[in-house]
């Protein structure tokens, strides 16, 4: 004898995820809450059982407890739906949500959208909700890549960016306070180097003198922040391109 339920189309588990706290403040479980309610009073569903939590959506659903507790909520209740505010309630990349939706499918659940967005089971309305799982992953992907270059410029701009985290380059320290100030001996040290490489020191040549690693040199020679306009300069922009010049002069005569 099969002890679950049978599932009901008229009953459903609803499930609401935020990925942090900022998140929390534009889309939160609240929202969700009454976004789903409204959804099951005008289609008169049962809300048999609530879960929430604060998970990435591109976890699997192994990674997700209160998603996969929404589900024995379903067969425990027997609730023929799960219903969500929107897709990225589910998953935000398209794997995570296949995933999902497979399990949910599979039990004989429904997942049903509270925006509205619900086509029939028709291979074209499965295709339609394919194609939206995949949207909803490049949005994610174009947004993540947005920031990532802009936190880039920024530091690559002004090194006092980085004062929030990050390794910054020799020559400039971190504040009590938490913001970017120079390191006098360390900047000396970063000044000797390029004025070193200018006057036609190679790179070991100029490392074995400071008693550095060639290495380390070689990637603080290529930084731009030295030369940068403010109370943060420690090159001069004249002395930073003449070095420049004479490691590129030194590369052609190696070819």
């Amino acid at each position: 004898m099969n002890p679950l339920r049978a599932l009901s189309p008229q009953r459903c588990v609803t499930y609401r995820r935020v990925s942090s706290a900022e998140q929390e403040k534009a889309s939160g479980l609240g929202r969700q809450r009454e976004k789903c309610e409204a959804f099951a009073q005008l289609h008169s569903l049962e809300v048999v059982a609530d879960r929430f939590e604060d998970r990435s959506g591109t976890l699997p659903m192994a990674e997700r407890p209160e998603l996969t507790a929404a589900l024995t909520d379903c067969l425990e209740h027997g609730a023929g739906i799960l219903l969500v505010e929107e897709r990225t309630r589910v998953a935000r990349d398209e794997y995570a949500a296949f995933d999902a939706l497979r399990s949910f499918q599979h039990a004989g659940v429904k997942v049903l959208h509270a925006d509205g967005s619900n086509g029939a089971s028709d291979p074209a309305a499965l295709l339609a909700d394919t194609i939206g799982h995949g949207l909803a992953a490049y949005d994610r992907r174009v947004i993540v890549a947005r920031m990532a270059a802009g936190r880039r410029a920024k530091a690559e701009r002004e090194p006092r960016s980085r004062a929030q985290g990050g390794k910054l380059p020799y020559g400039y320290r971190r504040t009590r306070t938490g913001g970017v100030e120079v390191d006098l001996d360390a900047a000396a040290e970063v000044g000797r180097a390029f004025e070193l490489v200018r006057a036609g020191r190679t790179v070991r040549e100029a490392a074995a003198t400071l008693g550095w690693h060639p290495t380390m040199l070689a990637r603080v020679l290529k930084r731009p922040e030295y030369k940068q306009a403010g109370d943060w300069r420690i090159v001069d922009p004249r002395v930073w391109n003449a070095a420049q010049a004479a490691l590129a002069g030194r590369r052609k005569r190696a070819v």
